[in-house]
């Protein structure tokens, strides 16, 4: 073999291994999106309707309600703070301690019986990792990730 061809063959040789390389680098560039499930925590919501009971209004909550809830109530979402039971007019009834998303608070009179329309899950808002006195469920969530 004469010293021209054996050059010639060792750079295509050494040339097809750096056109290879160089394709792979280019490739490495490319991110590919995927789907990761995570776990987050929410706050339990209902919805409520109020009824007239002996002329008053009452909200009828589920009765398991606890502090921590939320629920929706004419468009409005609150969250429960406390619940107790106060004398008025004679008879002790319960009422529920509400804030609003504007930081307003009121006390509403509630009946606990569970209905058709408030033993139904709603999406709730997302707790923080470190709350864990707040009732909350389990929610699955998936997200598109650019990974490699």
């Amino acid at each position: 073999m004469q010293r021209r061809s054996f050059l010639a063959v060792m750079l295509a040789a050494l040339g097809g291994a750096t056109l290879i390389d160089a394709g792979s680098e280019a490739h490495a560039d490319i991110r590919r999106r995927r789907r990761i499930r995570r776990r987050i925590r929410r706050r339990m919501r209902r919805r409520v309707v109020t009824r007239r009971v002996l002329g008053r209004p009452l909200w009828v909550v589920p009765i398991g309600l606890a502090v921590g809830w939320e629920l929706v109530h004419d468009n409005r979402v609150v969250v429960v703070k406390e619940t107790k039971y106060i004398e008025r007019d004679g008879a002790k009834v319960e009422v529920a301690v509400v804030q609003d998303s504007d930081g307003n608070t009121e006390q509403v009179e509630v009946l606990r019986e569970d209905t058709a329309g408030n033993r139904k899950n709603i999406q709730g808002s997302i707790l923080s990792d470190d709350d864990s006195s707040t009732p909350g469920m389990d929610d699955e969530i998936e997200e598109e990730v650019e990974g490699q």
